[in-house]
């Protein structure tokens, strides 16, 4: 009888947290656009038009993906210990460019290092070129980046691309950040970082 009831109950839990998620995914992206620059009323309209799409894929996405990370519905965000300091070591940049040659792939998403001095963050962002002769790839937001992972946009130098190890993608998942005093309050990952993050395939 028990096992009948959990099994009863257990779509309505799922439904239940489907709904916080896309709650608080609404409300985020509108913020979003309420402070967005708006070159139009119709580009506004058309992104207007899609936010319940792409609300409801994210929070899909969200409760189907096999990660172990803490999911807050209430919040729509990943929770996980957050490590001491975020570095970026010459070991890494040569695993990443094995993983550039062998591979990167267009539409793949990938965690980047902003190491400003004042506020520190992993974020994701997709591939959309390769350039396999000059050993670079472009990212969609970010530009630029070597296989080793320099960026190479001028005004982004505090940039650096990294693999996609589980101590990265648990970082920009989770928004950790730090500042001069070690760890601070996480960020809030948008919808599109989202969106990208639940296409990752995480390393076994």
């Amino acid at each position: 009888m028990v096992i009948q009831q959990a099994d009863i109950f257990q779509p309505l839990t799922h439904n239940g947290a489907f709904s916080e998620l896309c709650t608080a995914l609404y409300e985020r992206e509108l913020d979003h656009l309420a402070h967005a620059q708006v070159h139009s009323a119709q580009g506004l309209q058309r992104r207007l038009q899609s936010v319940p799409h792409y609300v409801k894929q994210a929070a899909r996405r969200m409760l189907e993906l096999p990660i172990q990370l803490g999911l807050d519905e209430q919040n729509a965000s990943w929770q996980a210990p957050q490590k001491a300091k975020l570095t970026v070591t010459e070991a890494m940049q040569k695993r990443l460019e094995k993983w550039c040659v062998k591979q990167a792939k267009l539409g793949l998403a990938l965690p980047v290092c902003d190491l400003s001095p004042t506020l520190q963050c992993v974020r994701l962002d997709s591939i959309d070129r390769i350039d396999s002769a000059q050993r670079k790839l472009h990212l969609n937001q970010f530009g630029w980046f070597d296989f080793s992972g320099v960026c190479l946009e001028s005004e982004s130098s505090q940039l650096r691309l990294v693999s996609p190890e589980k101590n990265m993608l648990t970082a920009a998942f989770c928004g950790h950040q730090w500042n001069h005093r070690g760890r601070t309050e996480p960020r809030t990952l948008s919808l599109r970082e989202i969106l990208l993050a639940t296409t990752i395939k995480w390393p076994g």
